[in-house]
């Protein structure tokens, strides 16, 4: 998830990653693009603002927390490319806080990929694998993204957050926190001097398997009165994913817009149908006497 100051639905984006770097093994060989440069150099020691402060001036170079809560819905149009791969399309987002989420990407020459949340549903539908449910662990930071409180509190559902320290992040001055719970943890970075979230490091579940990802968040501009970052760049597996904003809109978005698509309605029809795996019947411990049967009441 990608927190406030940044483009939102950093989880899903990743997920569209991970589908075209599948799909190509079906294409000609490209050279890996270069890793994202690794942050360098710890600043000397000196006192740190604590991660509420952090988050504080991010929000405020948001825009302010009364902004963020009345912009509960958001149309986002931008352009999704990799470089090396010579593929591009564009992708759009659509986000009624805290319950649906909808992200359509089309590339020509490979196709539609459609991934949504509806409440407590998280779905996906691209031309490798078909219609797909996702697991609880798929779902749990895409559903994140779909809320704003988590841009308001970049810290939720996180076990604990550690400011370790001010580092120069691609050559600017940054803290670095860390996120951690039980099933994982994330790495962030906030410009010191503009308060932005500026990249990240994370692990991330995909239908794919699990890919650690590198995120640069830059070329910031406001929309509506919200700044955040136009640009967003992913870096997985030596390959390149750039998603560049062109608009934003926060009118409100019919509820319709997330209805379930049928091929996602017949497999969650399907799932509820599936019959509850019966418990096993207590087993006596070793040496236990069995009670023995009842016998039938005489008349």
């Amino acid at each position: 998830m990608t927190p406030t100051n940044s483009l939102r639905h950093g989880q899903i984006i990743c997920v569209t990653l991970a589908t075209l770097l599948c799909v190509q093994a079906s294409l000609a060989q490209a050279p890996a693009a270069a890793p994202a440069a690794a942050p360098t150099g710890t600043a000397p020691a000196k006192a740190l603002p604590s991660a509420k402060e952090i988050f504080a001036h991010a929000i405020a170079a948001a825009g302010g927390a009364d902004l963020l809560r009345q912009q509960t819905s958001r149309l986002q149009v931008g352009t999704i490319e990799m470089p090396a791969q010579k593929l591009s399309g564009t992708i759009v987002t659509r986000t009624v806080s805290p319950d649906y989420m909808l992200v359509e990407t089309e590339i020509p020459g490979f196709g539609k990929i459609m991934q949504g949340v509806n409440k407590s549903i998280g779905w996906s539908i691209d031309p490798m694998r078909g219609p797909a449910l996702m697991t609880d662990a798929e779902l749990a930071p895409v559903a994140r993204d779909a809320s704003i409180e988590s841009e308001l509190d970049p810290a939720l559902d996180y076990d604990t957050v550690e400011v370790v320290g001010e580092v120069a992040f691609r050559g600017t001055p940054s803290y670095k926190l860390k996120f951690t719970k039980a099933s994982g943890g994330t790495t962030k970075y906030y410009s010191v001097e503009s308060g932005h979230l500026i990249g990240s490091e994370d692990s991330v579940e995909t239908g794919f398997g699990r890919m650690d990802v590198s995120t640069v968040f830059k070329d910031f501009k406001t929309f509506s009165g919200r700044t955040l970052a136009s640009v967003q760049e992913n870096s997985t597996m030596g390959q390149l994913q750039r998603v560049t904003i062109t608009s934003i809109d926060f009118a409100p978005i019919a509820p319709g817009t997330f209805d379930l698509p049928k091929e996602i309605k017949a497999l969650v029809d399907a799932r509820s149908a599936k019959p509850a795996t019966p418990s096993p019947s207590p087993t006596p411990a070793s040496g236990a006497a069995v009670p023995p049967a009842k016998a039938p009441p005489t008349k």
